[in-house]
C-alpha cells in the first residue's frame, strides 16, 4: 500500500523554502505554533496542512485501488517593522514574491506530489498598540495533486 507521504511533503516544502536564496533569513515554522516577535525575527513563514478533498469527478475506476486527493497547504507570511505600514507591506510583499517563486520552481515538491498550483490568499496589516510595531501578513494557498494507491 502506498499511502500519501504527508511528512515527506512537509519536509520538501520546508527544504524548498530554506534553500531558496531570497528566503535565506526567513524563519520557517511547519505545523507548529509560531513563537516570534520583532525582537527576534522580522520575517517569518508559517506552513500548515489545511485540508484534503477527493472530488468524485477526479476518481478513476480503479476497483478501489487509488484515491486522488487535492491537498491544501496554507502559508502565512509575516513581516514586522517599527518603520511604517508601507515598509511592513513592502517587506511582506518581497517575502511573498520569493515564496511564490520558490514554489513555482518546483511544482512537484521534489517528486512528492504529481503537481501543485497557487490559489492566492488574504492580505492583512495592523499596528500593535502596545509596541507600536507594524505587522503585515499574507496568506498563500498551495493545492497539490496527490494519490493514495492500494496495491
Amino acid at each position: 500500500m502506498a499511502a500519501i507521504d504527508y511528512v515527506g511533503i512537509r519536509s520538501a516544502i520546508k527544504s524548498l523554502i530554506e534553500s531558496y536564496p531570497g528566503l535565506a533569513d526567513v524563519r520557517v515554522y511547519v505545523e507548529e505554533e509560531p513563537q516570534f516577535g520583532l525582537s527576534d525575527v522580522a520575517r517569518a513563514i508559517a506552513v500548515f496542512t489545511d485540508r484534503r478533498s477527493a472530488p468524485a469527478s477526479e476518481q478513476n475506476l480503479g476497483a478501489g485501488k487509488r484515491t486522488r486527493y487535492y491537498l491544501r497547504t496554507v502559508f502565512v507570511v509575516v513581516f514586522f517593522t517599527l518603520e511604517s505600514f508601507e515598509a511592513a507591506c513592502n517587506g511582506r510583499d518581497e517575502v511573498l514574491a520569493n515564496l511564490e517563486l520558490a514554489l513555482m520552481a518546483n511544482r512537484t515538491l521534489s517528486g512528492k506530489v504529481s503537481s501543485s498550483w497557487l490559489e492566492g490568499g488574504e492580505l492583512f496589516s495592523a499596528r500593535d498598540s502596545q509596541t507600536g510595531c507594524f505587522i503585515s501578513v499574507a496568506e498563500l494557498i498551495l493545492t497539490s495533486d496527490v494519490s493514495a494507491i492500494n496495491t
